[in-house]
């Protein structure tokens, strides 16, 4: 295999065009001058991920998860937005450092779920067909007990701070009204099932991360691609907390002393 000439970039995404007859920009092939205005930023994310512009139906639909993706309270990357705030930091280097956070034990859990869902159903679903929900059913079995003998929780389900996550059931029936909701958001459902019978009926909801993966999927997007539809949103939450923060004139969030145990 030839050695790739490192000097050298390749793009299809975007295209910068100054001459002394036009200066444009064009992405994916559309003169950005011309989409401004014109479409929203979900389908503008839709257009560079995809490489065209979404149906309306698909525009909604990622509209809806990029909503129920903003906020979800002062949780682990808005506390660190604060801290950061708290100490005199940049807004840049807060959500960047709130961002940075997100990792496969919390909120990159929606990629694995995807990439695991993919692989399983592949080979049913090559050309986007619908599946039987007998083959989703045992797909979803097999994806629940791979996870029990691995001592493992199945990514995308339950939620520590909900009995169910509120912004999933949302952003399903917005999918389904809109006519994405296909073979992965069913699949999606197959394994709420299924982890229900393997806990004797008690049930462990998708959440947020788990509807995320298969809402996306279903929509054509790759499922290296899924923490996108999480971070791009919450960036703007990030920011948000570090606003308020600096208003609330805070200095050196910090965990008190008396709250620590020190093992020694």
């Amino acid at each position: 295999m030839p050695t790739k000439d490192m000097s050298t970039w390749n793009t299809a995404i975007s295209e910068v065009i100054s001459t002394e007859d036009e200066e444009e920009i064009l992405v994916r092939g559309q003169p950005l001058s011309q989409l401004i205005g014109k479409v929203s930023f979900a389908e503008m994310m839709f257009l560079m991920l995809r490489g065209s512009l979404p149906t309306p139906a698909q525009a909604r639909v990622l509209d809806a998860l990029l909503v129920a993706s903003m906020e979800h309270g002062i949780a682990p990357p808005s506390m660190i937005s604060r801290c950061f705030a708290s100490y005199g930091t940049s807004i840049q280097a807060a959500v960047g450092g709130g961002v940075l956070a997100f990792g496969d034990r919390m909120g990159g859990l929606g990629e694995q779920l995807a990439q695991t869902m993919v692989a399983q159903l592949a080979a049913h679903d090559p050309d986007n067909r619908d599946v039987d929900d007998a083959t989703l059913a045992e797909i979803a079995a097999r994806i629940v007990a791979d996870a029990q003998q691995k001592g493992q929780r199945v990514p995308g389900y339950g939620i520590p701070l909900h009995r169910a996550d509120p912004r999933a059931p949302g952003v399903l029936a917005v999918a389904r009204a809109e006519g994405t909701h296909g073979n992965y958001c069913r699949l999606g459902l197959a394994i709420e099932a299924a982890l229900a019978t393997q806990r004797g009926g008690k049930v462990v909801p998708m959440n947020l991360d788990g509807v995320s993966a298969a809402v996306i999927l279903d929509l054509g997007f790759a499922w290296q691609s899924t923490r996108l539809f999480l971070l791009t949103p919450r960036s703007v939450s990030m920011g948000a907390h570090y606003l308020e923060e600096k208003a609330q004139d805070s200095t050196w969030r910090h965990i008190p002393a008396d709250q620590i145990s020190y093992d020694r």
